[in-house]
């Protein structure tokens, strides 16, 4: 007489499948959740120094301005060409006018 062998089949319980996955999407959310508030973190460094760096070069165009327009006043034009023995000859000046 041979001896059979039952076989059980497993059977996967719904409710255990449901817990792995919720647990799995929730690990997900809060390991996205972390990375997103740090790329955001990071993200507005960046914009704060790149608003420093604007306004420090806005400043510097503003100093570079008034010294270009200092440098080229009139006066100090015609005193630094006087002592290179310059002079001005009214007949050759042309005046050329700017925006239109």
């Amino acid at each position: 007489m041979a001896i059979r062998i039952k076989r059980t089949k497993r059977r996967i319980k719904i409710q255990g499948v449901a817990i792995l996955v919720f647990s799995f999407v929730l690990m997900m959310y809060f390991f996205t959740s972390i990375v997103l508030r740090s790329i955001n973190v990071s993200l507005s460094v960046q914009l704060q120094n790149k608003s420093a760096q604007l306004a420090q070069s806005e400043t510097q165009n503003k100093n570079l301005s008034k010294e270009i327009q200092r440098l080229s006043d009139f006066e100090r034009v015609m005193a630094i060409a006087k002592e290179a023995g310059l002079s001005l000859n009214g007949n050759n000046v042309i005046e050329f006018s700017t925006g239109e």
